[in-house]
């Protein structure tokens, strides 16, 4: 069973004079009751498919389904059952903690304080009931935040960068609350991050989009394998070398004297690929580790 259904899903933004497309022939399924993660550069589609799928925006072209509805007909359907939060101070400003999360539960038609008090509880704002949102810190702000994306008990919840700016320790404690209440409630989460950090740590599944196009989706380990990338060596020689083509190497990152080899098996590789940049210049140093997810971000962003 599928969160999210997208079938051959198009964004073009029309002017007078011009338009822009920015998502094109997007084909996307969301499981249900995991963490996702839509990664992607700057001005990749992400926010815009997000605004789709949460209903924010209507598709020019395709078809998307959310917990079995149909994203056009049935919005008001969908709009009970889901929420959103983003890395940005979204609230109003004058309305204390309280007042806000009571405010946003009776927009949902919920009149039941006890709801607001767990909220307050589970979000360790019970000291800031009664300040001011515009008095909040980063961090608090950012806990409330989240915290009304929680008032009417949704099935799915978009978090759009939920921990964007904040100082480590906070956006620790975030992620870590994020991971428990999914796994508490049995929900969807849909998260979009620029921090690869934070996507290993929370994300089952994955789908990168560049250009408006979904260039890969998987788990962690499923994408690294489609990139037969698995783990890394880094090679500091004090001369120049020149390109190289070597068994189980499938991409060279130079950085001055500072050759990455990312391939197959460092076990299998280590020592052939030490031999040839000998052959060069005197290796002053060589570290090996795992590719991570930020390697293959940088790669599917190219």
């Amino acid at each position: 069973m599928h969160s999210i259904v997208c079938e051959d899903v198009w964004m073009v933004y029309r002017s007078m004079f011009s338009e822009k497309v920015a998502l094109s022939g997007v084909d996307l399924k969301i499981p249900k009751n995991k963490i996702f993660g839509l990664l992607g550069p700057n001005g990749a589609g992400k926010t815009t498919l997000i605004s789709l799928m949460a209903t924010l925006l209507r598709q020019t072209k395709g078809r998307i389904e959310v917990l079995g509805y149909d994203a056009i007909k049935d919005l008001k359907e969908i709009r009970k059952r889901i929420n959103i939060a983003s890395g940005n101070p979204n609230l109003i400003w004058s309305l204390t903690v309280y007042e806000n999360l009571r405010y946003y539960s009776l927009l949902y038609g919920l009149n039941d304080r006890k709801v607001v008090e767990q909220l307050i509880k589970e979000f360790e704002l019970e000291e800031f009931r009664n300040v001011e949102f515009n008095r909040l810190s980063t961090g608090n702000k950012q806990k409330l935040i989240l915290a009304r994306a929680f008032v009417n008990d949704p099935e799915l919840v978009f978090l759009d960068e939920p921990t964007k700016g904040l100082d480590p320790p906070v956006a620790k404690r975030l992620r870590e609350k994020i991971q428990s209440l999914q796994k508490d409630l049995g929900i969807t989460v849909v998260l979009t991050t620029h921090y690869m950090s934070e996507a290993e740590m929370l994300c089952d599944r994955i789908a990168f989009i560049n250009r408006g196009k979904i260039v890969a989706e998987g788990t962690k380990e499923e994408l690294k394998r489609m990139l037969k990338m698995r783990d890394k060596i880094t090679i500091e020689v004090d001369a120049k070398v020149p390109e190289m083509k070597l068994d189980g190497v499938f991409m060279v990152e130079r950085d001055g004297n500072l050759l990455s080899f990312y391939v197959d098996s460092a076990e299998s590789r280590l020592w052939d690929l030490a031999k040839e940049v000998a052959k060069f210049g005197r290796i002053k140093n060589i570290s090996v580790k795992e590719v991570d997810l930020e390697d293959v971000f940088n790669e599917l962003a190219k």
